[in-house]
């Protein structure tokens, strides 16, 4: 707005204009939407608690949001004296600013959980969407809470109940999976290893305790025990030997049933015979007086629906026979006679601290190196090239609480690191960490839901749900439950879809059910909705007035009255 008023010219009046002028509400508008479409990009990819941490919570957005007002607010005070013009100017800005204050009014007051009940219980208490850290204390077989707070997205310093502990990391979803580990008592030599080029790897345990050597990839991989020494054997002369598959010029190992025979295809199933007999379009053993014919008979699969069977005979090298039972993938793979030591085996001997590699190629020739005590190592065999990632002395499997992608259904967890320890513990959603707190009290770390404590309790008396004829989906359901406030006559309600249970800001819905005697509700109170639905009526009845005050006899503000208008030309 241009300075038309004598107290314009004054240093007050000119930060008043600037604070509502133009220039500045352009440029806040224009940060207003970027930090909403950099929220509305969280909650998409995220969800809404990350979204409300990271922008709608966070400090520069309720300031920004703060620079908003103080500029709908003070481009009106420009315009003082008001007159009959600013009417609706001055309701869609103060509307503005009502919307704004009712939104974050919501945000920081609303309360937002689920109550499940069974048949004849009740309950006051519910479980928010919000992240809450908790120190609690043990109390006869209950738990007193000594302190919470809300669960931060990244690293913090906590103190709670007297327990000090920093909060390290925060995962959106978690998974137990199985790791291996270095502490088992029991002396159990691993390797970690990649038998081709490329991220994927597999551990291997050392033969005397692991059950017999894996195949990887047509990688034969021997774990001899820490110390053990490995002879490489001479190469094989005999005529006489085992069986490899070949595909694409590569040869590889047989192995045992479960191995990968082949990138993508395993063993299912594997028939030796001593003394193989045709029989139609299958293979017996013959009786003990039939002649001697060394055969094997392989069903592999590619785990998507594909299974081939492949047979071959040592006496009789060109009789190669294979076809697929089902699917329509080709492994292109055949199966062939080879020699005693057919295929590739790495043997990993020595120790742990000087640990040295035997290789024996695929023409039998075994060969020794020795290798720098780092890791990952990389090691080049004739045409393959294997990667040594860790070895591990006393290993065993473990299940571990490890990171997953977020997903519809997340398990959050946190990492803490308590007092001045340097291990990283990890607490699952709705689980607790044991600590010592101060005098050598036994407490405990939960993380979980916030709760909330209703003014009412609902009691569950009936749970009804009739299902759509022929199935088990529900097509209608309802609670019939009893509303009981402290020192109040116990009011009965029907709860259903879009008939919930209403107490001041207090709404309990139906919003689902477990089985047949179990019910969900949604309860929301939201103080800042009633101030919200106002300023919203207010901004529709501002823009109209605003809209029409062109042709109204008191104009319109910021445009000059028409010429033939009886009413004094001024300036807004």
């Amino acid at each position: 707005m241009k300075k038309s008023l004598d107290w314009h010219y004054t240093p007050f009046g000119r930060v008043i204009l600037f604070l509502g002028s133009i220039q500045l509400a352009v440029p806040v508008l224009f940060l207003v939407s970027i930090a909403l479409g950099v929220g509305t990009w969280l909650d998409s990819k995220q969800n809404a608690t990350v979204a409300r941490e990271w922008v709608y919570g966070s400090w520069w957005f309720v300031a920004l949001m703060g620079l908003t007002c103080v500029s709908l607010i003070f481009a009106v005070i420009t315009r003082i004296p008001l007159k009959k013009r600013h009417i609706g100017f001055v309701m869609v800005h103060a509307s503005l600013v009502a919307l704004i204050a009712g939104g974050f009014w919501s945000m920081w007051a609303r309360v937002d959980g689920h109550l499940m009940l069974r048949e004849g219980t009740q309950g006051s208490i519910i479980e928010t969407q919000e992240h809450q850290i908790e120190v609690m204390e043990p109390n006869r077989g209950d738990f007193n809470s000594l302190g919470a707070i809300p669960a931060p997205l990244g690293r913090k310093s906590l103190t709670l109940g007297g327990v000090s502990f920093e909060v390290v990391e925060r995962w959106q979803n978690s998974k137990e999976e199985e790791v291996v580990a270095n502490d088992s008592p029991v002396p159990l030599r691993a390797v970690d290893i990649s038998p081709v080029a490329g991220p994927q790897s597999a551990w291997v345990g050392q033969e005397d305790q692991a059950g017999p050597s894996p195949t990887l990839l047509g990688l034969k991989v021997l774990v001899l025990p820490n110390g053990s020494d490995w002879t490489p054997p001479k190469p094989d002369t005999s005529a006489k030997g085992d069986f490899v598959f070949t595909d694409a010029g590569h040869t590889h190992a047989l192995g045992n049933v479960g191995d990968e025979v082949l990138p993508g295809w395993k063993i299912v199933e594997l028939t030796r015979y001593a003394r193989a007999m045709v029989s139609g379009d299958t293979i017996v053993e013959g009786s003990a007086t039939s002649p001697e014919n060394p055969a094997v008979q392989v069903k592999i699969s590619d785990g998507k629906g594909t299974t081939e069977i492949h047979t071959a005979f040592a006496q009789f090298p060109d009789m190669i026979m294979g076809r697929t039972l089902e699917g329509e993938a080709k492994s292109g793979a055949k199966l062939i006679k080879g020699g005693v030591n057919a295929g590739e085996t790495l043997i990993i001997f020595g120790t742990v601290e000087k640990t040295r590699i035997g290789y024996i190629g695929l023409d039998g020739a075994g060969r020794t190196y020795d290798i720098e005590n780092r890791y990952p190592v990389t090691l080049q065999f004739d045409t393959r090239e294997v990667t040594i990632h860790r070895q591990l002395s006393n290993a065993h499997v473990d299940t571990r609480l490890v990171e997953a992608p977020v997903a519809k259904d997340n398990s959050p967890a946190i990492l803490v690191r308590v007092g001045n320890s340097n291990e990283l513990k990890t607490i699952s959603w709705r689980n607790m960490l044991p600590v010592t707190g101060e005098s050598g009290k036994q407490l405990a770390i939960y993380y979980g839901p916030k709760r909330a404590q209703l003014p009412f309790s609902v009691r569950l008396d009936k749970f009804h749900k009739i299902d759509y004829p022929g199935t088990e989906m529900a097509m209608e359901y309802q609670s019939d439950v009893g509303i009981i406030f402290p020192g109040q006559p116990e009011t009965k309600f029907d709860i259903y879809m879009n008939h919930p249970f209403a107490h001041g800001p207090w709404k309990v819905y139906q919003s689902g059910f477990n089985g047949t005697t179990v019910s969900i509700f949604s309860v929301m109170h939201d103080p800042g909705l009633t101030l919200t639905y106002i300023a919203s009526t207010f901004l529709c009845i501002g823009v109209v007035i605003t809209f029409y005050s062109r042709s109204m006899s008191w104009g319109h503000p910021g445009i000059p009255i028409r010429p033939q208008d009886p009413v004094k030309k001024e300036v807004a």
